[in-house]
C-alpha cells in the first residue's frame, strides 16, 4: 500500500531521516517505535506531505506520490492523526466529523447548508461517533471535552475520510488507561484492507496491536520484524525496548 525508497530528510547539517526503506502492506497492522528524537513524527510528516524529502521516493499502491500535495494524498486515501490534535475547537463533535465526511463525499462546498439536509453525512458521522463511544458527546463543543475524548474525536475524523492508509501518531496520548480499549476496539473493527501504522511508546499497546514492528533510531531503520522477533532482539532491547518496558 505504501512504500518508501531511500527516503532522506535534512535540515541543514542535521539528518533526521536516513535512507529509510519501508513497506506498509495491504491490511497491515504495523507499529513504528523508537526513542524520543528518533524521527518517527518526521517520517509520518514525510509520508503525508507535510515535509518534502531531501531525496528518495514515496509510493502509494506503486504510484510515486513524492511530489503530491497533502490534500491530494488525502484524496488518494492517506489519513492521519497528530501528536497534538488538530480540531475545530469551537464546533461540536458532530460538526467536526461531518466536515470530514462531507469532504470525502464531495459535498464540502455545501457545508453552509443545514447539516440536517444531508442525511447521508449525518448517518455516517453518527456511525463513527458511536464506534468511538462518543455518543454522549455528540452535541458538545470540542473545547468542552477532556483531552482524551478529543483524541477519540480526531480518530473518528480520520476514519470519516475512509482511508486506505491510516497513520496514527501517538493516538492513545491523553486517553485514560481505562478507555484505551475503545481505541484498540475501533482499530480492530476496521476493514481488513485498510493499512494501519501506529506510533506508540506504550509497549503493551504496541504488542497487543501490531503484527509487525519497525524500530527507528536516529532517523534510520534499526530493526524490523514480528513482535516476537523485536522482543527477542538484544540490540533493540539495548537501545530502546528494555527501557521502554521498564517505564
Amino acid at each position: 500500500m505504501l512504500e518508501t525508497r531511500g527516503l532522506c530528510k535534512n535540515f541543514g547539517a542535521l539528518e533526521v531521516a536516513r535512507e529509510v526503506n519501508f513497506r506498509l502492506e495491504l491490511g497491515a497492522r504495523h507499529a513504528l517505535i523508537g526513542p524520543n528524537g528518533a524521527g518517527k513524527t518526521t517520517f509520518v510528516n514525510l509520508l503525508t506531505g507535510v515535509l518534502a524529502p531531501s531525496r528518495g521516493s514515496i509510493l502509494l499502491e506503486g504510484e510515486d506520490v513524492t511530489a503530491l500535495a497533502q490534500a491530494k494524498r488525502v484524496k488518494r486515501g492517506i489519513a492521519r492523526t497528530f501528536q497534538i490534535n488538530q480540531l475545530f475547537r469551537g464546533l461540536t463533535v458532530q460538526e467536526n466529523v461531518c466536515i470530514a465526511v462531507s469532504e470525502r463525499l464531495g459535498v464540502g462546498g455545501a457545508m453552509l447548508r443545514s447539516a440536517g439536509q444531508r442525511a447521508d453525512v449525518l448517518a455516517e458521522a453518527a456511525r463513527l461517533i458511536e464506534m468511538l463511544k462518543l455518543g454522549n458527546d455528540t452535541g458538545r463543543r470540542i473545547i468542552e471535552l477532556p483531552y482524551g475524548r478529543q483524541r477519540l474525536v480526531e480518530i473518528a475524523i480520520a476514519l470519516g475520510l475512509s482511508p486506505r492508509v491510516l497513520l496514527l501518531d501517538e493516538p492513545a496520548a491523553g486517553i485514560p488507561s481505562a478507555e484505551t480499549h475503545i481505541l484498540l476496539d475501533a482499530i480492530a473493527t476496521l476493514p481488513k484492507d485498510i493499512a494501519v501504522l501506529i506510533i506508540a511508546h506504550d509497549m503493551d499497546r504496541v504488542f497487543r496491536f501490531a503484527e509487525r514492528i519497525t524500530v527507528l533510531v536516529s532517523g534510520a531503520v534499526f530493526a524490523e520484524g514480528t513482535p516476537q522477533e523485536i522482543a527477542a532482539n538484544r540490540e533493540v532491547r539495548a537501545v530502546y525496548l528494555g527501557s521502554a518496558l521498564d517505564a
